[in-house]
């Protein structure tokens, strides 16, 4: 439309100049006239030929424009008959599905049969929480299971007493008296003359526990094993490591006193 209205606008320009030309014929001669009016047939032509073609244009743009509208009609057509196709394959509510009616009759039918399990099943008793509580406060702490350890030692039950430190060892590695424990294991071989063991267990404490009260009791109690085992250069190693580290502990003045009966011999 905006086309032919251009074109409407450009035929009354031309008339306009043809009357206005025409109003000026009486001042030019005949030839300039001729000339004229033949310049305006074809100006008057070549407009005509273009409006033609514009219009016919124009009415190839709406014919395309129908043809889309018809296929977007087919296509919204196809979309809503497929979208009642879809909503017809989903259950209701009040309507369930082939597979859950099925499901829904097989667990009936399981539910009237009674399982093995309902038939000699008993009821069962559970310790009420007193009970546990009970049960829990009969299991020793660490320091009874260490006094009962150490108290087989003194009686010198020394299988008994060796195989409870130990014990206390392997489930209270990292409480207070550990470094005690291993001690007395130590001592315990000390005492049934097994010096070899006794200085490995000695030699724990010093490793493990060496900021402990133990450690400097230890590296003394190595040196006598040394001693006992009449090899006095080992022995001076350690009862001088006593005197070394340990200067102020209550070990250090025996291992003084050891070292000189050595150097006396």
């Amino acid at each position: 439309m905006n086309h032919l209205l251009i074109i409407g606008g450009r035929l009354g320009a031309v008339v306009v100049w043809i009357l206005a030309a025409m109003t000026g014929c009486t001042t030019f001669g005949a030839k300039d006239e001729d000339a004229k009016m033949a310049a305006l047939q074809r100006e008057v032509r070549h407009i005509e030929r273009s409006a033609t073609v514009n219009q016919k244009a124009m009415e190839d743009i709406y014919d395309r424009i129908n043809i889309i509208e018809g296929q977007l009609e087919q296509i919204k057509k196809a979309s809503e008959g497929l979208e009642k196709q879809l909503h017809s394959m989903v259950p209701t509510p009040d309507q369930p599905s082939p597979q859950a009616a099925v499901n829904t009759a097989a667990s009936s039918e399981q539910q009237k049969i009674p399982t093995k399990t309902e038939v000699i099943q008993k009821p069962t008793t559970k310790k009420p929480a007193v009970e546990k509580r009970a049960a829990a406060s009969l299991k020793p702490t660490a320091k009874q299971q260490y006094d009962r350890a150490y108290s087989a030692y003194t009686q010198k039950r020394y299988d008994e007493s060796l195989a409870l430190f130990k014990e206390f060892l392997e489930r209270h590695s990292k409480h207070d008296l550990a470094d005690n424990a291993q001690y007395w294991i130590g001592e315990i071989y000390y005492d049934i003359r097994d010096y070899p063991n006794a200085i490995l267990a000695f030699k724990d404490v010093v490793t493990k526990f060496a900021d402990r009260d133990k450690a400097p009791d230890a590296l003394l109690k190595i040196g006598y094993a040394y001693i006992a085992m009449d090899d006095p250069d080992n022995a001076r190693i350690f009862l001088k490591r006593v005197i070394k580290n340990y200067p102020f502990s209550t070990a250090e003045p025996m291992a003084r006193t050891k070292l000189k009966e050595i150097e006396n011999l």
